[in-house]
Order: C-alpha cells, then sequence, then structure tokens
C-alpha cells in the first residue's frame, strides 16, 4: 500500500507541497504546469517559484525541518 494517491513523480511533488500546505508549513500553493518553474510556493520570505527537482529537494527540506525534532524524541 502506497501513502500516494498519484502515480508519478509530478504528481507526488504535488501531493507532497497539498500536504505541507495543510500542515501549515507552507503558506500558499500555485501549480502553473505551463511554467518553466511551475511550483510556486509561498513562505514568510515570499514566493519562491520551483521546477519539479528543486520543489521536491524543497519538500523533503520542510518536512525534515518541521519534524525532525519530533522524530529524534526518545519516549
Amino acid at each position: 500500500m502506497s501513502i500516494w494517491a498519484r502515480g508519478d513523480r509530478t504528481g507526488r511533488v504535488g501531493e507532497a507541497l497539498l500536504m505541507l500546505e495543510g500542515q501549515g508549513i507552507i503558506d500558499g500553493l500555485e501549480i502553473l504546469a505551463s511554467e518553466d518553474r511551475p511550483y510556486r510556493v509561498r513562505i514568510p520570505a515570499g514566493i519562491v517559484h520551483m521546477d519539479e527537482d528543486e520543489a521536491s529537494m524543497f519538500a523533503l527540506g520542510a518536512v525534515v525541518g518541521s519534524f525532525g525534532n519530533v522524530a529524534r524524541q526518545r519516549a
């Protein structure tokens, strides 16, 4: 079983960013498929334009930055 509803990489990157938006980690998201850098991520510093590779690494970094300490806590 997969946690991803979308099967291709582009869909998974978009879905990861949507999950970050839903958790309040990013302030907004717009995806314009016809652009060279289709991912527009709104963060407190402004809007960041990214391609798919940059967006996937951003999503990974945002998750680690937001949840890394929680994952490392010992019960």
